[in-house]
């Protein structure tokens, strides 16, 4: 009965390398991305959100209307070009905060909404994954912690305005048509708070943007600036606004038409420019991911080095699944035997070029050896000995004596070993 070489086939053995490759590539990916995976189906007020507080209605209606849309889960999505929405949650940290609108202050548009309503899951298991029920505002407490190190506010809700969006009164807008009042409105005021879209009672903004000596033209309407000193004037700003009310902007909001609109006009109306991005951030919701090795080894320009590793450790299976013939035994550094022990010794001998030190004694060797042969006495004269030897015959054309010359006057290796061939071979053929 044969029994097979290798159990297991090549195209078996190939398809086992390569799903275990690709996982063991698609893990190493995971690990880089962290919590990017992360669903944002958790019912929260953020742009990846579909429960009632959500943004995701909007960031769907921006990506139909030409405006391109992404989520921010790290650090870096605050250095991005164009609109930055952040949707804090409502115990936000105030220095964060802060810093944000300090280093976005001439690098693009940056809008915050504030938290409205507070929400809890939904305990009917029917209930999609994700959505919500809508408890009550939070107030405004939450708010004005979250802006102390901003500016000077107070934000303060309305309970009055219950009625139903069909039926609610109307405000007027600095960036578009008239916009309806939301329910429980939330309203926001302060020495520094400019407004763009005010409350029904007018003492108040629904929308507004922070006054930092920036020119924003686009949203000063109903409120200018009150900063007039040319010293003051920083024209290079991009505005801070202010969505005091989220209900203007989250899913609740996006569900009427008339308020959608005006959402889109709000969004313009920030100043972003043609073909810049409008970037929803997720890491004031718990949504961020800390970067490391890993993840930069996915990202540019890192990214093109990991792709020439891959390749090169594909192409290296590839070599080893096509070798040729045979895997080698890998020989013994030394031998065993008698012919590996001489073997080894004329290795050694020829590696540290002592070849000349050997020619005299392997030549008295064969002499003796001869004498012995032909049973002469070791202590008879030289000159006798080596004559009665040259009597014995010669091998191509040579005698013992001129052999045993040319041996002990041998000038480099070539030569001792050719003389020593050729004296091996005359006792060969003379004696045996």
């Amino acid at each position: 009965m044969s029994v097979q070489a290798n159990p297991f086939k090549r195209t078996t053995i190939i398809i086992m390398f390569a799903v275990g490759f690709a996982a063991f590539v698609a893990l190493l990916y995971g690990l880089g991305v962290g919590d990017r995976f992360a669903s944002g189906k958790n019912g929260q007020a953020h742009g990846a959100s579909n429960s009632l507080v959500g943004y995701k209605a909007l960031a769907d209606l921006m990506r139909k209307t030409g405006i391109d849309v992404q989520y921010s889960r790290t650090a870096g999505g605050i250095d991005n070009r164009g609109l930055l929405i952040l949707t804090p949650g409502p115990y936000a940290d105030a220095e964060d905060v802060a810093q944000v609108m300090q280093d976005r202050a001439y690098v693009g548009p940056t809008m915050i909404i504030l938290p409205k309503w507070q929400v809890m899951d939904a305990a009917d298991p029917r209930i999609k994954k994700g959505w919500v029920q809508r408890l009550e505002t939070l107030g405004g407490d939450s708010g004005q912690s979250m802006l102390k190190n901003i500016a000077d506010v107070e934000i303060a809700g309305d309970k009055t305005t219950q009625a139903q969006p069909k039926s609610r009164p109307l405000t007027r807008s600095a960036v578009g048509g008239p916009v309806k009042i939301p329910e429980s409105p939330v309203s926001i005021t302060g020495d520094y708070i400019r407004t763009v879209v005010p409350n029904q009672k007018g003492d108040g903004a629904l929308v507004a943007y922070l006054d930092d000596g920036g020119v924003y033209a686009q949203l000063d309407s109903l409120d200018e600036s009150r900063i007039t000193d040319e010293e003051d004037v920083d024209a290079s700003r991009y505005p801070l606004v202010l969505v005091a009310d989220a209900d203007l902007m989250n899913n609740t909001g996006m569900a009427d038409k008339q308020t959608a609109k005006h959402a889109l006009a709000l969004i313009a109306a920030t100043g972003i420019g043609a073909g810049e991005v409008v970037t929803f951030d997720l890491t004031f919701n718990g949504l961020g991911s800390s970067e490391n090795l890993l993840t930069l080894a996915f990202q540019p320009p890192f990214l093109s080095a990991t792709i020439c590793l891959i390749i090169a450790a594909m192409a290296a299976a590839w070599m080893a699944f096509n070798r040729f013939g045979p895997p080698a035994r890998e020989r013994r550094s030394i031998d065993f035997g008698k012919t590996a022990l001489v073997n080894n010794s004329a290795g050694f001998i020829h590696r540290m070029q002592r070849e000349h030190l050997v020619a005299a004694p392997y030549g008295e060797m064969i002499r003796a050896e001869a004498i012995h042969a032909i049973g002469l006495s070791p202590g008879a004269d030289r000159m006798t000995v080596n004559a009665k030897l040259d009597a014995l015959g010669e091998v191509d054309g040579s005698r013992f004596s001129v052999l045993l010359a040319n041996l002990n006057q041998a000038q480099n290796s070539r030569e001792t070993a050719q003389y020593a061939a050729a004296l091996y071979h005359w006792k060969k053929e003379i004696i045996g």
